[in-house]
């Protein structure tokens, strides 16, 4: 989770609960311009509640009281309809009524609202990290010869750009997963970026999501059902899946979760794709056989090895074509 998004939709949130009630507040100032009959049971309905609460701490007795509040509401509404105006003119405002525009639900442990978690993908995906495959820049790294070949680092990149390039622009078309994978520093995370943009502006939906979240997201939905959006994980059209083994291996957990998800999506015909820094034969150790078979076959994965030195190492401050 991106902590200054997180940051930055509360403030958003907060901002939205002060328009409605702008909204709310100007829409009975014109009621009482123009309805003071209605503007009457607006103030002795605030009157009842008043003298409700009070009456509940003397007596702790609430049924008779929220009768009255429910025939107040009957009657205004009778009578903003009368005067021209809808029966829920007055109503509080909110573009979510589930979480009436907190982010957040649940009394005793509060988790984020759906539409909060929407909007937090939406503004994960957005700011791509400058991704885009012509922002790729193969300059950074190295020109020396990848060990055992004539082949350099360079080169080489050039070439893993194009087929994540041709993978981008084909699907749903040809192969469905990709997996790319080698050391760290070598341009996977911002790759998987750019595949994720360039379906995107197909007009496909592309949901990138880091490994770590992924699972988080899971669990939580798991334990406590509602929790989390996680819909978009099984329906995607594309799911990627950054940083495939550093999230935390769970007992009869971890596994299980990665490999549904992947049996799930290809049940479906969708495609995958993952990054790690693990080699086949170490996600086979991990994650076992059965995954690995699945994820990478041959007739429906573009395995993609990356190669050559951490070019953060070779040069402080890269951004383009580094993870």
């Amino acid at each position: 989770m991106n902590k200054e998004h997180y940051r930055l939709l509360m403030a958003e949130y907060e901002a939205q609960r002060m328009k409605n009630a702008a909204l709310e507040d100007a829409r009975l100032d014109e009621i009482r311009e123009n309805a003071p009959d209605v503007a009457a049971l607006v103030d002795k309905r605030h009157q009842m509640i008043l003298g409700g609460i009070q009456k509940i701490f003397e007596n702790g007795k609430s049924a008779d009281v929220e009768q009255v509040m429910r025939d107040y509401n009957a009657r205004i509404r009778e009578a903003l309809v009368r005067a021209g105006y809808d029966a829920d003119y007055l109503q509080p405002q909110y573009r979510c009524p589930i979480c009436r525009d907190t982010g957040l639900v649940g009394d005793s442990i509060r988790t984020e609202c759906q539409c909060f978690i929407k909007r937090l993908r939406e503004m994960d995906e957005q700011d791509d990290g400058g991704a885009g495959f012509e922002r790729f820049d193969p300059s950074v790294f190295p020109a020396d010869p990848l060990p055992g070949t004539e082949v350099t680092q360079r080169m080489y990149m050039k070439t893993v750009r194009k087929k994540c390039e041709q993978y981008a622009d084909a699907y749903p078309e040809g192969l469905k997963n990709l997996c790319l994978h080698g050391s760290s520093g070598l341009g996977k995370t911002f790759l998987m970026r750019c595949v994720a943009k360039r379906l995107r502006e197909r007009g496909l939906d592309a949901v990138y999501v880091t490994a770590y979240k992924l699972l988080d997201d899971l669990r939580s939905e798991y334990f406590r059902p509602g929790s989390r959006d996680t819909q978009a994980y099984f329906e995607a059209d594309l799911l990627l899946i950054d940083d495939l083994g550093m999230e935390p291996l769970f007992e009869s957990i971890t596994v299980e979760t990665f490999y549904n998800v992947l049996n799930e999506r290809t049940l479906r015909n969708l495609g995958t794709a993952v990054s790690t820094n693990l080699s086949r034969v170490e996600m086979e150790k991990r994650y076992t056989e059965r995954f690995t078979s699945r994820l990478l076959d041959g007739r429906v994965c573009l395995d993609v090895p990356f190669y050559g030195k951490d070019i953060r190492l070779r040069r402080p401050g890269a951004e383009n074509g580094a993870d």
